[in-house]
């Protein structure tokens, strides 16, 4: 019996994901649907929403892939703990890169309020760049989301922009949140940077760089300790961070 008779466990994909693990393609359509989950007294309504790319340009695929276009799903939450929620968030990070620091500071008179910023309904027939959370050949590391079925959170993979037609690239050729970090980090005290830090969504977009930053000062794998024991950042008698 040849190898090709035989079934295999190699290549494995996720229905939600499908094979691709980055692309391009211009955001064609958003349909939505209700959907039900369980049933009679239990049963929890919700709304998934179907992203239709066309004119895909394949950049990683597990297995081949030759059609142009692509479509993939997730149920509509205002939750940043789920995967629309980190759809959304780098989305909005790639979206933001075209507004100045006054206009993304909430206490200056220049301050955009997110819902007058640009949002996904200015992206269709705009060419988009996503990439798959997954942790796998040098992708973004998956976020930390709720899975229903195991009743715990675990890591999972999503879908995630980074790139946006005449708009903004940020992450996967662009600026990396952990070079954001240091941008932000450097001339400011811990309380300073934390606040900068928490509130940037370029950073937002970063599970476990946020998880780092978030951690006590005291930890070894906080960021701000990180960025001094590898010789980084230096930290003044102000307790002011300098980047060398």
């Amino acid at each position: 019996m040849s190898n090709g008779d035989f079934p295999t466990t190699r290549n494995l994909i996720d229905a939600d994901i499908g094979p691709l693990r980055k692309f391009t393609g211009i955001l064609d359509s958003m349909p939505r649907e209700p959907v039900t989950y369980g049933q009679g007294e239990s049963a929890r309504r919700s709304e998934r929403v179907t992203l239709c790319f066309r004119d895909i340009e394949v950049i990683e695929t597990i297995e081949p892939y030759n059609l142009p276009t692509f479509t993939f799903s997730m149920s509509l939450s205002n939750r940043k703990k789920s995967r629309w929620g980190v759809f959304g968030v780098s989305l909005n990070a790639v979206l933001d890169q075209q507004y100045t620091p006054e206009q993304l500071d909430p206490v200056n008179p220049n301050y955009v309020k997110p819902s007058a910023r640009m949002d996904i309904k200015d992206c269709i027939s705009k060419r988009l760049g996503l990439v798959v959370a997954d942790g796998e050949e040098g992708r973004p590391q998956p976020p930390i989301l709720y899975d229903g079925r195991a009743d715990e959170d675990r890591p999972t993979p999503a879908w995630t922009v980074y790139m946006v037609e005449g708009v903004g690239v940020i992450g996967m050729q662009g600026v990396t949140p952990i070079e954001k970090a240091m941008q932000i980090l450097d001339g400011k005290t811990q309380a300073e940077f934390n606040s900068a830090a928490l509130a940037d969504p370029v950073i937002q977009g970063d599970a476990q760089l946020l998880q780092a930053i978030t951690m006590p000062v005291s930890a070894a794998n906080s960021f701000t300790t990180v960025m001094l024991t590898t010789g980084q950042f230096t930290k003044d008698d102000q307790d002011i961070f300098h980047r060398v």
